[in-house]
C-alpha cells in the first residue's frame, strides 16, 4: 500500500495569470486583496506576494483573454480560490470601491465565498476557510 500522506510535489508556489495591462491588474490585486508588489511593474509582467511562499505573476498576453474556463456544465470555473480575512468586512470594501463581485453564498460545511473578476476577467474565487465546530 502506498502512504498518500506525502507527494513528490509540495506545495504551488507561482500562479500566472494573464492581464491586458500588467500596471492595472496589479494595482487591482494590491487595492482589492493587499498583494505586496515584489517588483516594479514591467510592462509585460507584474510579480504580486501572497505570502513569502507564493507569487502571483500577471503576465501580458498576446491577446485579450482570462484563465476561466467553461465546466462540461456550462458553467464558468476558474483556476484560482484564495482563502481570505474578514470574508464580509472584504466582499463589501470591494463593492464599495465598484470592483466587480458576486454576492456572498454560503456553502455550509464548505464555508462561504464570493467571486471577483480582476481587470483581465480572471475570476476569482475568495472563500472563508473552513468553518470552525463551535462545539469544538
Amino acid at each position: 500500500m502506498t502512504d498518500r500522506t506525502s507527494t513528490i510535489a509540495k506545495r504551488i508556489d507561482c500562479i500566472y495569470l494573464p492581464a491586458a495591462n500588467t500596471e492595472e491588474s496589479a494595482n487591482w490585486y494590491i487595492e482589492h486583496l493587499d498583494l505586496k508588489l515584489l517588483r516594479p511593474v514591467h510592462e509585460n509582467q507584474a510579480q504580486l506576494g501572497i505570502s513569502q511562499e507564493q507569487t502571483i505573476f500577471l503576465i501580458k498576453s498576446k491577446e485579450p483573454g482570462n484563465a476561466n474556463y467553461t465546466e462540461i456544465n456550462g458553467s464558468e470555473q476558474c483556476i484560482l480560490t484564495m482563502e481570505v480575512a474578514d470574508l464580509e468586512e472584504l466582499h463589501s470594501k470591494m463593492k464599495r470601491a465598484g470592483a466587480h463581485v458576486t454576492d456572498i453564498e454560503d456553502n455550509g460545511g464548505c464555508g462561504c465565498n464570493f467571486y471577483a473578476f480582476d481587470p483581465a476577467g480572471n475570476k476569482l474565487d475568495l472563500w472563508s476557510g473552513w468553518p470552525t465546530d463551535p462545539a469544538g
